[in-house]
Order: C-alpha cells, then sequence, then structure tokens
C-alpha cells in the first residue's frame, strides 16, 4: 500500500501532470470544489469532464458566470484564479477519474469518490413554513467531522451561493443562523420567513480527501450531506363556505406532511380551542364531529343541524413548536329558500334510483354525495361502490345521482350537495337529505 502512495503521488508532481486531489461526495448529495490555476491562463477556455474526449462534464469560457450542463456547473472567476465545480445529484455511477484544466497548457487530476455511508450522508427532506415564522432544522453528520467547518447554502438561479458558516462571526439578528456545537449535527435557523425564502438549502461540511480537518495548504472541497426543499405558505388562509339552516357541512382541512402527527384543533372566534384528542376516530364535541386522518395530514370537521348562531370565523389549525398553523373558515348559513326537504326514496334490488340535489346556481361545484354512518356523520362513497354512482345536470341549480344495481346494504340516508376546493381546505355545503328505506328493501328481498 506505501508503494502504491509513493508512485501516485510521484506522478501528480512530475511536469504536465499538475496536481492530483481527491473529492468525497454522498449518494444523492452534492459536491462544490476548486480548480486553480495560473494568472496568466485567466481567459482561457476551462473544462470539468471525465474520460478522455471528454464525453462526461462541463467546459466555459465565460468570466463570473455560472454555465451548466444537466447536473454539472462551472464558475470561472479571473480575478480568483480558480474555477468552481459544482455536481447536484450524485450517484455510485459517478465515481471515477477527472480532469480539470484550459484547453491549452495544463490539468488536473481529480478522483471523485462518492459514498452511501448513512452515518455521514443525511437524506433530502421537505419542509413547510408560514409567512413570518422562524423554522430550524437538523443536519446531522458523522462524528468524525465534528472540528470541521460547516456551511449553509442556497441552491439559486447562480445556481449555488453561501448563506452562513460556522466559521463566520453571527449575532442573533441575522436572518440565517448555523450553530454548531460540534456534537453529532448542527442546527440552521431561519427568522422571519419571506414567500421569497421558498426553495432549495443544502448542508454541507468542508473537508479534504481524508476525514481530518482541512489544513492551510490543503486542497478543500464541500460535501453537502443534506437536501431541504422549503415551501412557504400564507400563515392564515381565509375562505368563505356557505352553509344552510338544519343542513349539514363538511370541512377538510390539510397540512403540511411534517405535522401530520401534531395534535389538531377547532376554535370558533375568540373561543377557547376544541382540540382533537384522538387520531384516527370521530370524536365528538357538541354538534361538531372531528377526524384526525394522520396518514394524509387531514382534519376532517362535520357539523351537522346546523342553525344561525352556528355562523362565524373557525379556525382549523395545528399545533407546532414555533406556533399554530391555521386555515380561516368564514362559515355563513343562510335560510333554506328552495332547496328541497328531506325524502324518502324507494328502490328494488338490482334497478336503480335516482336522488336529486339542489345547489346554488351562482357557485361552480364539484358535486358530491356521502352517506350518514350510526354517528350521524356523513362519509364518503367508497372508490369501489362509487362507480355505481353516476352524476348529471337535470336542471338549472338541481343535478342528480343515479346509483345503479342498488343492493341491500345501500339502504340508509344520504346528503348530496356541492364542494368546493380551496388551497388547504375543501368544503361540502350538504343541502338534500335522501333515505332508501331499510324495511322496503328487506320486504322486496324477501320477496325475491
Amino acid at each position: 500500500m506505501r508503494v502504491a502512495v509513493i508512485i501516485f503521488i510521484t506522478l501528480c508532481l512530475m511536469p504536465g501532470r499538475g496536481i492530483c486531489f481527491s473529492v468525497i461526495g454522498c449518494t444523492g448529495g452534492s459536491l462544490m470544489f476548486k480548480c486553480t490555476y495560473k494568472s496568466n491562463d485567466q481567459h482561457k477556455v476551462k473544462y470539468f469532464c471525465r474520460n478522455r474526449d471528454c464525453t462526461i462534464g462541463i467546459s466555459t469560457e465565460l468570466q463570473r458566470r455560472w454555465v451548466n450542463n444537466e447536473r454539472f456547473n462551472l464558475y470561472d472567476d479571473e480575478n480568483s484564479r480558480f474555477f468552481t465545480v459544482f455536481i447536484r445529484n450524485l450517484s455510485r455511477e459517478d465515481e471515477g477519474k477527472y480532469t480539470c484544466g484550459d484547453k491549452q497548457k495544463w490539468k488536473h487530476d481529480v478522483t471523485l469518490v462518492v459514498n452511501n455511508n448513512s452515518s455521514s450522508c443525511g437524506t433530502s427532506v421537505i419542509r413547510s413554513a408560514y409567512i413570518g415564522q422562524t423554522i430550524t432544522f437538523h443536519c446531522k453528520y458523522d462524528h468524525k467531522f465534528k472540528t470541521h467547518t460547516k456551511v449553509f447554502y442556497r441552491v439559486n438561479v447562480d445556481p449555488v451561493h453561501v448563506l452562513n458558516s460556522s466559521q463566520s462571526s453571527q449575532s442573533s439578528e441575522e436572518k440565517f443562523i448555523l450553530t454548531d456545537r460540534q456534537k453529532d449535527h448542527f442546527t440552521v435557523t431561519i427568522r422571519d420567513i419571506s414567500a421569497e425564502d421558498g426553495g432549495v438549502y443544502l448542508c454541507g461540511v468542508e473537508r479534504d480527501g481524508s476525514d481530518k480537518p482541512p489544513s492551510e495548504t490543503s486542497i478543500t472541497h464541500i460535501t453537502f450531506i443534506k437536501e431541504i426543499e422549503l415551501n412557504v405558505y400564507s400563515q392564515i388562509t381565509s375562505v368563505q363556505v356557505q352553509a344552510y339552516i338544519s343542513k349539514s357541512v363538511f370541512i377538510t382541512c390539510k397540512f403540511p406532511q411534517e405535522f401530520k402527527e401534531n395534535k389538531k384543533f377547532i376554535q370558533k372566534d375568540s373561543s377557547q380551542k376544541i382540540p382533537v384528542d384522538e387520531q384516527k376516530r370521530w370524536v365528538r364535541h357538541d354538534k361538531v364531529h372531528m377526524y384526525d386522518d394522520t396518514s394524509k395530514g387531514l382534519l376532517k370537521v362535520f357539523i351537522s343541524d346546523l342553525t344561525a348562531a352556528d355562523e362565524a370565523t373557525y379556525r382549523c389549525g395545528v399545533n407546532t413548536a414555533d406556533d399554530d398553523l391555521f386555515t380561516e373558515i368564514k362559515l355563513t348559513v343562510s335560510q333554506v329558500d328552495h332547496f328541497r326537504e328531506s325524502s324518502k326514496s324507494v328502490a328494488i334490488i338490482g334497478e336503480s334510483v335516482k336522488l336529486t340535489c339542489n345547489y346554488p346556481e351562482k357557485h361552480k361545484i364539484i358535486k358530491h354525495i356521502c352517506k350518514e354512518n350510526k354517528k350521524k356523520i356523513c362519509q364518503n362513497i367508497s372508490s369501489s361502490e362509487k362507480q355505481r354512482f353516476e352524476f348529471s345536470e337535470s336542471a338549472a341549480g338541481v343535478f342528480t345521482v343515479n346509483i345503479s344495481n342498488v343492493r341491500l346494504r345501500d339502504a340508509g340516508v344520504y346528503w348530496c350537495g356541492a364542494e368546493t376546493r380551496h388551497t388547504h381546505l375543501t368544503s361540502v355545503s350538504l343541502t338534500n337529505k335522501h333515505e332508501l328505506t331499510s324495511s322496503m328493501l328487506r320486504a322486496i328481498t324477501s320477496l325475491c
């Protein structure tokens, strides 16, 4: 092994061979390093490529401007005497020998190593935040990098630039704060988030070809160990939901996936929050029924037998470590005028039955039907059963639902109504109630 190292170093020092160095990246991660050159090579074409014919790589003769070729990016600044190479989304197939240099005089041999060590390579994540919020996330690293410099970059049209470093002096008033206690991770805090802060961020460790901290004379590179995609939303989404006295309304609030296990709540005007204490089970508070669907990040709210007193502004929210995130729902409850009253329908096993539903003509709606369960909560028809439910317009402000091949289990109470969709919310205003009488269906079944 010692002989091989001596031969490698000797070849690197031979005239015309330039410098040899190694750079190390993570599968799925990114990598950035620099190729140095002499000042008199400033205006010559620079390149970074693989194989003798440079079929994989990138080149440029432009100054102070990023150029890209798929996952490869290159930036040449004649004032710095080096050009920067940035590679994204590394895979094990990228591992191998490369060269960087100009097209005439010099080149450096670069060995790219790509590993998938879970202790030193983090995973890409998606985070969500709301305008004005402060968010903190962790970037794990292997213990052997505890004294290395940590960096925080943002991928942009440039395509990448540094936001902070563990070697930089920082104040609590800064927007981007990097804290490294040299344990097994460093933290990054983004304060007072704005819409412009949405995008992709990178956590990195500065290193050289070994696991030891870089020296002043070593050729360093940055191994990006984690990628964070940050989505930014408005803190309060305010939507209008129209419903009707003596009818029901079904509201579904959607939350970012990272909060799907957090406690949810409903709040009416400025009254006390109504918490949802159980997950994946309907819970009731007076006439308000709630279901926390953690698998989908949804809070379902069903309010039945509406009265004028139910008209209010509701907050459909989730508790987070920093603040509550919520959708503001302005529920209006109107008198029923042209809507049909509840009706009973008789059906014959194996044949069809039609249910009629009215809705406000001014609303562009998605037609909806649901069936009451034993708890008087109207639940969606299953996808397997929904194939027998056909919607059609029958008149202005009226649609019909045709249930084909009626079965005994179809007996029950159905609600139909208008469904409207918003960014984080789906509401169904249920206006018509129909009952397929089980006694009649049983009687017909016994006669057959």
